[in-house]
């Protein structure tokens, strides 16, 4: 989200402390320096750099605020610091966005210890509440003695953002528990006149507006147990040696309802959140095709909501994404970590449904497909011949790549045709059943087949464009050959030259290598019907073992030039193989799991920084754009085998993976008449809808949930059988 810095609320921690105790007080007064960077890992909300919090409270503090994430689709990062510096709150809300960028739904709560400071930063769904929550909430339940009680702060961050997200500021929070039992909120509750807006001046005092509720906090320890969930919790502060403090504990209601997650083995964890990572980027996917459809006919301005909950989303997925990565790559993870980064991928993926519910109606609403069933009918037959002149040229257009490539440089794109007939089958089919439907007066029935038409068609475009796609990186990859051959041949004649001056022997054994790869490329050049993505493989790895000992010989400034020189040809080759699995998967995402899916994420997230540091850090931008083509490279890898165990056993309405149940290189399911076994690697449909009858066995979701979760409800949202979702 945009960083609202003139909102943030920011309140000076008034309390009753001795000297000796965490030495808090006005030291604000003094000359704020630079805060240290504060850095918030993925699946984590609570990081406490000040050391106040025991790990007991951090982990009740975390599963706090993912309950909340999970009931209300509300975020929470708390920050601890001993002071904030010369950027005040704002500055550790901006590292918060560095880290772990922020979404409308995402509050930071950030306290400096040492300064007596505190700031609140609510996402944009919540910004008008957010100095009541600051005032009513937060503000009473500041510590107020010695030792301090930081949790209750935070705790009291949850309770506000809860009651926040039902609209309704109570004062109870999740637990139920009211803050003052038959009596009105806190004193200031509304008015928002405790805080004050950041104004880089920490040392100033806050108004004395709302009752006082910052600067008198009377009662505050008690409405500070209130507000924290009526739950016992552990209370207590890490000292600054790194030892503990013996906590003390207090018993405020009954304990908080068990995670039923938490019962889940690991394993049995992550088959749920790889199902679900699965099904929320099949519902985004979807709903970008339907927001198309919507534009086409309605214009740019009558979507703008609906791509706003689509960017939402988005948000949500990317960092998903970036969780599972984490998870999959080689370095170990402890079971701890591992369970919080995946209900964390979990939650996300619910809030993932959650933002393409949110204007379910209103999107249905504007196609008004149930009425307008026969006039789209008419708008998909008339696009189907150019369809199918589309398929005739991609059909020409494969025989002649096989011509002049090996077919390992095709995997991605060799049965496209096919695909594409089976999709264009089943547009007919799907028209078929529309009118059926619409005859019969099942008008749900007809607008849901209406759907599964168009997409079967946007899927044709898919594949049909892959297939140029293809043929236009291949050329430009061939290219890139070539200029690597060239540029490789100044790499060996430059170390040779250092060898033959006695210095730096150990060059001698990767030019070696350098020189018998260039004549391995050349080979398979004047052979013919090369793999140019193969043969930049392996120039690219024997640069690798060629550069480490020959960038000690060159300067930092002949290092750059080096680098800026191969990096737009870099950039391009891994935006080439990102587009590419991007098609292969879309067009397949009824059998690509999570795996190729987070691959495939993580090489568009490397070239994004790779694009980004072009112009200042050629070196370590080459380093991203080459991980991404080998992120990208794996991703296909691992898409192309999911595709390979993709199949239907057992016969009608069961589907089956695994080994042995692969398909014909002419198409996949191509024993389905009517297109089917497309529809069904495509996502298009799902195996119910050979058992006939039921509306939900058709059409490529609406404008809400996916996965059988519930979360879009109406026609087109949670609807179980019925691969995409999305709008």
């Amino acid at each position: 989200m945009a960083i609202p810095a003139p909102t943030t609320h920011v309140g000076r921690l008034s309390r009753a402390v001795t000297a000796g105790g965490v030495g808090l007080g006005l030291a604000a007064l003094a000359a704020p320096a630079a805060h240290a960077v504060v850095a918030v890992p993925p699946g984590v909300q609570v990081v406490d750099e000040a050391g106040v919090l025991s790990s007991s409270e951090e982990q009740r503090l975390t599963q706090d605020i993912q309950q909340m994430r999970r009931e209300t689709g509300q975020n929470l990062y708390v920050v601890y610091v001993d002071q904030f510096g010369a950027g005040g709150s704002q500055g550790v809300v901006e590292d918060v966005n560095a880290s772990r960028p922020l979404g409308s739904n995402d509050q930071v709560l950030a306290i400096a210890v040492e300064e007596g400071l505190y700031g609140f930063d609510a996402g944009s769904a919540l910004n008008r509440m957010q100095g009541d929550i600051t005032s009513a909430y937060i503000g009473p339940a500041l510590p107020t003695s010695d030792p301090a009680d930081w949790l209750a702060p935070a705790e009291a961050a949850i309770a506000g953002v809860d009651d926040a997200a039902d609209g309704a500021l109570d004062g109870r929070g999740a637990s139920g528990t009211q803050l003052d039992p038959g009596g009105p909120l806190p004193a200031g509750a509304g008015a928002g006149g405790a805080a004050r807006q950041d104004s880089g001046q920490q040392d100033a005092a806050p108004s004395d507006g709302a009752g006082g509720a910052l600067t008198g906090l009377l009662g505050a320890g008690a409405v500070a147990a209130a507000v924290a969930g009526g739950v016992a919790v552990a209370r207590g502060r890490k000292r600054k040696d790194g030892g503990e403090a013996r906590g003390r504990e207090v018993a405020a209601g009954p304990a908080a309802p068990r995670d039923p997650l938490d019962a889940l083995p690991v394993e049995e964890l992550r088959t749920k959140a790889g199902s679900k990572l699965v099904a929320a980027d099949d519902a985004i996917r979807s709903s970008e095709q339907e927001l198309g459809f919507a534009m086409a006919s309605y214009g740019e301005k009558s979507v703008g909501t609906f791509r706003e909950d689509l960017d939402k989303a988005k948000e949500h997925m990317r960092a998903s994404f970036q969780l599972q990565h984490q998870l999959d790559d080689e370095i170990p993870d402890t079971e701890a970590e591992q369970r919080s980064w995946l209900k964390e991928i979990i939650a996300r993926c619910d809030e993932v449904g959650a933002a393409l519910a949110a204007h379910e109606k209103e999107f249905n609403s504007l196609r008004d497909l149930e009425n307008r069933v026969p006039e789209a009918l008419e708008g998909i037959a008339a696009k189907v011949p150019a369809a199918e002149e589309r398929v005739q040229r991609a059909e020409s257009a494969l025989v002649a790549l096989h011509g002049s490539y090996a077919e390992s440089a095709l995997a991605e794109v060799k049965d496209n045709a096919a695909q594409a007939r089976q999709r264009i089958d089943f547009v007919r089919t799907a028209e078929a059943k529309a009118k059926e439907a619409w005859n019969s007066g099942d008008r749900s029935t007809a607008a849901l087949a209406v759907r599964a038409a168009e997409e079967s068609l946007a899927q044709v475009d898919t594949l049909t464009a892959a297939v140029d796609g293809a043929d236009q990186s291949l050329r430009t990859m061939l290219q890139n050959v070539h200029t690597g051959i060239a540029q490789s041949e100044q790499d060996v004649a430059e170390a040779e030259a250092v060898v033959r001056s006695g210095a730096h022997a150990d060059l001698a054994g990767p030019v070696a290598g350098m020189k018998q790869t260039l004549t391995t490329v050349r080979s398979s050049l004047a052979s013919g019907r090369p793999d140019p993505l193969d043969l930049l493989r392996r120039l690219e790895a024997a640069h690798r073992q060629l550069d480490v000992p020959l960038s000690s010989v060159r300067d930092g400034r002949e290092q750059a030039r080096q680098a800026a020189q191969m990096l737009q040809a870099a950039i391009a080759q891994a935006q080439a193989q990102i587009d590419g699995t991007a098609s292969f998967i879309g067009a397949r995402r009824g059998a690509v799991g999570s795996e190729a899916r987070t691959r495939l994420a993580e090489a568009d997230r490397a070239l994004q920084t790779a694009m980004q540091l072009g112009g200042s850090d050629p070196v370590t931008a080459l380093q991203h754009a080459q991980r991404a083509s080998q992120l990208a490279d794996r991703a296909s890898e691992l898409a192309q085998e999911d595709v390979s165990g993709f199949g239907y056993a057992g016969g009608m309405g069961t589907m089956g993976y695994g080994p042995g149940m692969g398909y014909q290189r002419s198409g996949v399911g191509g024993g389905f008449a009517g297109g089917l076994g497309g529809a069904l690697l495509g996502g298009i449909l799902m195996n119910s809808m050979l058992g006939g009858g039921h509306h939900d066995s058709w059409g490529g979701g609406g404008f809400g949930g996916f996965d059988g979760g519930g979360l879009g409800g109406g026609d087109f949202g949670g609807f179980g059988d019925i691969s995409g979702g999305g709008f």
